[in-house]
């Protein structure tokens, strides 16, 4: 069987599409010559016919007709493979989506994110910030590429990768008598108004729990959705709380004062990746950065 090389079937494409030899060469870029020996040769090694030349055109036969819509699906899967390749290297190199839980959001995302447009500063980043019982929508949806969220978890533990454990700190307004002291403990709270997680929560669950067993009571006068906006109030001086230390030091600068808390109350942090695609490059690329960041602060607050 001859063997047919890929220039000889371009000039034959080429030749289909305009008709002359011609216009050929100026689509491959090429003598007009060089068209008409490559036709020939095609010619001569399939011992047919391609085109009847006349008046200077040439006027495919039968048998070029049907070799041209063979050549044309082959170019035709190609442009599709290339169109393929764009998708997969801006899906995967251009662009990077993000489900991040709430705590991580306040530091460790926007530190570990400007580490990261350091070296990549062209990648598209979207950012979806969600409670902890939104959470699982997105990981069933897997729609994205790095998950950020508090354990324990329920995910596949090949995909899970561990970031941090933290004590939980004690916030306080900056010259609250509790700044006072180098650690907080549970019964130095007696009596405080105590700003809380909303019910049905683990966290709030470990903390009711924790000053329970301590013979502790609160004021609990104030519940609020997400540990930032425990924060918050608490900066503005409307009471305590207990919170991790993502979130914490991330409002030392409205007026927040952090000292660590005991009994313990340990915050678990991890990088979740998705089931059913290999992870790409710059999401580990990224995924090293958060490690860096998570490592500093975890360093940070190592007495806490």
């Amino acid at each position: 069987m001859p063997r047919f090389g890929l220039k000889q079937i371009s000039a034959f494409r080429s030749v289909m599409i305009s008709g002359t030899t011609s216009q050929a060469a100026s689509l491959l870029n090429i003598s007009q010559p060089a068209v008409s020996r490559l036709i020939h040769n095609l010619e001569s090694q399939i011992a047919v016919e391609l085109f009847i030349r006349r008046n200077g055109r040439l006027y495919p036969t039968p048998e070029a007709e049907a070799l041209f819509l063979e050549v044309d699906k082959v170019y035709g899967g190609l442009d599709r493979i290339g169109n393929l390749l764009q998708n997969i290297s801006l899906l995967h190199q251009g662009h990077l989506r993000l489900v991040v839980s709430v705590p991580m959001a306040q530091r460790l995302l926007p530190q570990a994110l400007a580490d990261f447009q350091k070296t990549r500063p062209d990648i598209n980043v979207s950012i979806k910030v969600v409670v902890r019982r939104e959470m699982r929508e997105w990981l069933d949806a897997q729609q994205f590429e790095v998950a950020l969220a508090t354990f324990p978890i329920d995910y596949p533990a090949e995909h899970v990768e561990h970031l941090a454990t933290l004590n939980g700190v004690c916030v306080m307004p900056a010259g609250h008598r509790l700044a006072e002291l180098k650690v907080v403990r549970a019964a130095d709270l007696e009596g405080e108004p105590f700003i809380s997680i909303i019910p049905e929560t683990k966290l709030r669950r470990n903390v009711d729990e924790l000053f329970e067993r301590e013979g502790v009571g609160r004021r609990l006068l104030i519940e609020t959705q997400t540990g930032a906006a425990i924060c918050d109030l608490v900066a503005a001086g409307l009471g305590v709380s207990v919170v991790d230390p993502f979130t914490a030091s991330a409002f030392t600068a409205k007026g927040l004062a952090i000292r660590p808390f005991r009994p313990v109350i340990r915050f678990d942090f991890g990088l979740l990746l998705p089931m059913r695609r290999p992870t790409s490059l710059v999401a580990r690329e990224f995924m090293q950065a958060l490690h860096r960041r998570a490592e500093a602060i975890a360093e940070e607050f190592k007495h806490c």
